[in-house]
């Protein structure tokens, strides 16, 4: 038992105060001693400073804080590590962790049967999550994850009400999921829940073994066919420094493996791998796997193979893009227009110098004709091309391909293509000093009436929508002057006012399809959401009609997977579009979605998907068993199949596990002594749970709080005291 204080302010506050007031009360009363006699005088001054004494005492607010013992159930839980490290066989005499560990199990149930009734003990196994131990089953652990803070905390709070006096963890300590088992051990000390730790393995199991493992497998999500698909990985070779490995990459509808031969650097362990390359022959999914061939010694031979897929295209359009050696803006965010569109596929090539006789920094290849769809020259001189290049260029258009040429100040007649074959396609008059149009504010793009439902134009749902859409974009910082538009060339848009002048030329003659636009762009990518849609959406358009491409017959609907490999647990988002027959969006469909898993017996799984502006959207959580999914959605329109797509992915078995398999007892000695714990050895546990007393787990210590001030006799004798002393003055005339 002791006496606590809580006085309402600061002790020296209060002291001053205290003093303060017994003078003044002594003064109060010194008039009145002087001018009478009689023993009472002093007895009703007395009551006075004894009523005011009670009112200091209450200011410190005094208690009496009593230890109190008291008895009540308690649980000892035991959690036993049931991952894939503790197979591991680093234990005396050649033993796994795991057997080791159960020998240790067994010999303490039968010491806890001897803590008495009181003392609720449990028992649990766990791995990615906790669950009840079967002391029975002695199969080989299967976890393939540790997560050892929240071990801890489930098994704290299944304990259901009753006080958890301790608990007993057994493992290796190699934690590789879920919240630090640090944060748990520190939430577990706040709960008065010390933690006994228990260690088997060695940790130096990892430094020694030998493992070859695949991490990382990098494909572009698309290709298309006929083109060449670039292969990336990671492979962690442990334990073999200097040797040769053999890598393979092995492609669906493949005859022959790519195979590589990779020597691993002396002091190296994380080897990059690169030069795998792939030409896909036919369109649809492909599942693309690398192997590395396993080696003598390994301690892992399941890690040694990593698999992914790609979409391959039939269709695509093949765009290359010359830009000039002036800085812009423009290419960087037309690029990333362009490329956000999977049926696009664009090479960039910067000039940043003149041709030189007959040779460029191009080669003549890139205009043979079929070699590309589209051609767009940004801000770019003519000199930087050869005369012969501007020929095959030219031909190129002739026999199909379209071409876009783009505003700069080195672009149009002031780049010189004024005198240059090309100028023969282009859908404008030239001339070297055509120069450039920059008023201050800037100049909106106008579309021309006729023009506004184009297909080239036409970035909302419908005519009213792509009206406000270019109404509301920002205007262009400037555009470069044009000649006399050719015969049967069309105005896609100009500058405002009565005197306009183009910004947008097109021309159609033969299979030849060509556009002039002196403006850039890029300014609306910026401007807001709303301007870098449409921005997108009009240069995926520009692209499609220049190829001949802007009608492609039917409905369309694609499903586009955040990601093609996923491990068991993770969620994997999509998303649905659809397009009409002139690449508008649909918008008033239903979507079936389902999820197979692909072999025997498989069994769909329905997805829901929810509309989202000109997308939808949905997610599926992999939960089941490793293998290869399809994913297949159905878009229909009052009970009607409008179209159909579908995409396959992979889930795999996280094997992290075992990437490191040495024991961590540093880890387990910071739980017990974060908790208040102790570390013991398996031989130390059986003699630690017999020296338990069950009294110690029973018996809780309790602090009761009793307020000496807060309370009626205390009010009762303060009452008292000042009615009294009220009393006596009253009697003889002080009042």
């Amino acid at each position: 038992m002791r006496v606590s204080f809580s006085p309402i302010g600061p002790w020296p506050v209060v002291a001053v105060a205290a003093v303060l007031v017994m003078v003044l009360t002594v003064w109060a009363y010194q008039q009145r001693l002087r001018g009478t006699s009689g023993s009472w005088r002093w007895f009703a001054l007395g009551l006075r400073l004894a009523a005011v004494l009670l009112c200091l005492v209450a200011s410190l607010r005094p208690s009496i804080v009593i230890q109190e013992k008291k008895k009540q159930p308690a649980a000892l839980i035991f959690v036993e590590d049931a991952s894939r490290s503790m197979t591991v066989k680093d234990e005396k005499g050649g033993q796994s962790r795991w057997a080791r560990m159960r020998e240790t199990m067994k010999e303490a149930r039968e010491a806890a049967k001897g803590l008495g009734p009181d003392i609720e003990v449990k028992y649990y196994r766990f791995d990615g999550s906790l669950h009840d131990d079967n002391p029975d089953d002695v199969a080989e652990p299967g976890g393939r994850e540790t997560a050892i803070g929240p071990a801890l905390l489930e098994g704290a709070k299944n304990a259901q009400g009753v006080r958890v006096a301790a608990m007993v963890l057994l493992g290796d300590g190699a934690s590789n999921g879920g919240l630090n088992p640090a944060v748990a051990a520190r939430q577990l000390r706040t709960q008065g829940v010390p933690v006994t730790t228990v260690a088997f393995g060695s940790e130096n199991a990892g430094a020694t073994s030998k493992d070859l493992a695949l991490r990382d497998l990098v494909t572009p999500p698309t290709v298309f066919v006929k083109n060449q698909m670039q292969v990336k990985g990671t492979l962690v070779a442990r334990g073999f420094s200097g040797q040769t490995v053999d890598v393979e990459m092995v492609v669906e509808d493949q005859r022959e493996p790519v195979r590589k031969e990779i020597k691993i650097p002396q002091g190296t362990e994380v080897v990059p791998l690169t030069g795998l390359s792939y030409i896909p022959q036919t369109a649809g999914e492909k599942k693309v796997t690398l192997r590395v061939k396993p080696k003598d010694g390994e301690l892992i031979p399941t890690n040694n193979e990593i698999s992914t897929f790609v979409s391959v295209m039939k269709g695509g359009v093949n765009v290359v893009y010359l830009q000039g050696p002036n800085f812009t803006w423009e290419y960087k965010f037309l690029m990333m227009a362009i490329e956000s569109s999977p049926d696009i596929e664009v090479d960039l090539q910067v000039l940043r110098r003149p041709a030189a006789g007959d040779k460029s920094q191009v080669e003549d290849s890139i205009f043979a004709p079929g070699k590309y769809d589209v051609y767009i020259l940004g801000d770019l001189p003519a000199d930087h091309l050869t005369a012969r290049q501007e020929k095959l260029l030219t031909a190129a258009v002739d026999h199909g391909a379209g071409l876009i040429m783009l505003g700069g100040r080195s672009s149009f007649g002031p780049g010189g293509w004024a005198a240059s074959e090309l100028a023969r396609v282009l859908p404008t008059q030239l001339h070297p000093g055509d120069g450039q149009l920059e008023p201050e504010g800037g100049i909106r793009f106008v579309p021309s009436r006729d023009a506004l439902d184009s297909y080239v134009l036409q970035v909302g749902p419908n005519r009213t929508e792509t009206t406000r859409m270019w109404n509301s974009l920002p205007p262009l910082a400037g555009t470069n002057r044009f000649g006399q538009p050719k015969l049967s060339a069309t105005i896609y848009g100009h500058t405002p006012g009565p005197k306009s002048e183009p910004i947008m030329i097109g021309l159609e003659t033969g299979k030849a399809r060509v556009l002039a636009f002196g403006g850039e762009t890029w300014v609306w990518a910026r401007a807001s959401d709303e301007g870098r849609a449409a921005h997108h959406k009009l240069w995926r358009q520009i692209i499609f009609w220049l190829a001949h491409k802007e009608d492609q017959g039917e409905n369309q609907i694609k499903i586009k997977l955040d990601q093609r490999r996923l491990a068991i647990g993770q969620k994997l988002g999509f998303a649905v579009t659809a397009h009409d027959t002139k690449g508008a969006p649909l918008t008033d469909l239903e979507y079936d979605t389902k999820v197979t898993r692909e072999g025997a017996n498989a069994q769909a799984e329905t997805v829901p998907v929810y509309n989202q502006g000109e997308e939808a959207r949905g997610a599926y959580y992999a939960i089941g068993q490793p293998g290869d999914y399809k994913v297949t959605v159905t878009a229909k329109r009052a009970g009607e199949v409008v179209a159909t797509d579908s995409a396959r992915f992979l889930v795999y078995q996280d094997d992290r596990e075992m990437e490191n398999p040495a024991a961590d007892r540093r880890l387990l000695h910071d739980i017990a002594e974060i908790t208040g714990g102790e570390s013991k050895s398996p031989e130390e546990l059986v003699p630690y749970l017999k020296t338990l007393n069950g009294k110690v787990y029973t018996e809780h210590v309790t602090l009761t709080e009793r307020k000496i001030w807060d309370n009626w006799p205390f009010l009762l004798i303060f009452t008292a005291l000042l009615t009294l002393e009220w009393w006596l003055r009253k009697r003889h005339g002080w009042v």
